[in-house]
């Protein structure tokens, strides 16, 4: 001990200059590699960020190219002639109606054999299809109106499928308007003995799908169908179901009866994918997917592959 006290009052365990340098070249290091593994740690996406960004992505959803924007689904009042064109070597199929007509049409196109099926398209935005031009609400949709009467003058597709936002056209008090311009139009094709499908209300979310997802996620919520879909929609097919009785041209397909069994709709598909890019629009996806479970109601032989 005698000789620690020497040592100490002699200065020998004291640190050189250098050693003192060394020890704080150390300690710095230690210090900055700390630092850099937090901002590494910082700047790199967690699971959260990754999510977060995936939802994000749907605010700018390219759909008009799914959807055929421009050409067989605009809000100019008419369709391209082309899309309207029949094919006398195949079964023609004609979608009728607006945006939630035009968001089953990338389904449409998986499930159906082009072989063997011509899918045409007619639709427009906020349009209910209807030959009732006073009904409709703009003057795009009364334009378009007419352009289908007039088409139907002279063309006899094998099956017309019906769809819209029925939620917004039954609103009230406009239901039963709504029925009566349904009937008048089905009424019509009925005597030119064309077959019609009639698609009950669509999946509809409270919100934006994805970003209802988003917050779930961040809350660490499982999210739970009855929480994210529009209960109206099964009050109002139901309705709907009982207005428009099946007879012999004429089917009404249940959507939601295809799709969500006992009310549990799909909120995602394909291992995470929202089953729409807003609060109703399908995602490819998302259409690929109700269609899949539609077709065999649709008549449609052919399915997705590994579906069948």
């Amino acid at each position: 001990m005698a000789v620690r006290r020497a040592a100490f009052r002699n200065g020998r365990l004291a640190p050189t200059r250098r050693a003192a340098f060394r020890i704080a070249c150390l300690v710095s290091a230690v210090l900055l590699a700390g630092s850099a593994a937090g901002i590494v740690a910082s700047t790199t996406p967690s699971d959260a960020d990754r999510f977060a960004s995936q939802m994000e992505s749907y605010d700018t959803y390219d759909y008009k190219l799914l959807y055929r924007y421009g050409s067989c689904f605009g809000q100019t009042g008419r369709v391209d002639d082309a899309c309207l064109a029949l094919a006398p070597d195949r079964i023609n199929l004609l979608l009728w109606g607006d945006s939630l007509a035009a968001h089953y049409f990338p389904g449409l196109a998986k499930v159906a054999d082009p072989q063997t099926v011509n899918i045409r398209q007619a639709t427009q935005a906020g349009c209910m299809p209807t030959f009732n031009a006073a009904a409709q609400g703009t003057a795009p949709c009364r334009s378009f109106a007419m352009q289908m009467d007039g088409f139907f003058r002279d063309h006899r597709p094998d099956l017309v499928i019906l769809s819209g936002d029925w939620l917004e056209y039954a609103r009230p008090p406009r239901f039963d308007g709504m029925i009566a311009d349904l009937r008048q139009t089905l009424s019509k094709l009925d005597a030119l003995g064309i077959r019609v499908v009639l698609l009950g209300p669509p999946v509809q979310f409270r919100s934006r799908l994805p970003s209802m997802l988003m917050r779930a996620h961040l809350r660490g919520v499982e999210p739970r169908p009855e929480d994210f879909v529009l209960p109206d929609i099964f009050l109002l097919d139901q309705k709907m179901k009982a207005a428009l009785p099946a007879h012999e041209r004429f089917s009404y397909i249940s959507v939601v009866d295809a799709v969500c069994p006992s009310r549990q709709c799909p909120i995602t598909v394909d291992g995470g994918i929202p089953l729409a890019w807003d609060h109703a629009h399908l995602t490819a996806e998302g259409s690929a997917y109700v269609m899949a479970r539609l077709a065999p109601l649709l008549g449609l032989k052919r399915v997705i592959p590994g579906r069948e």
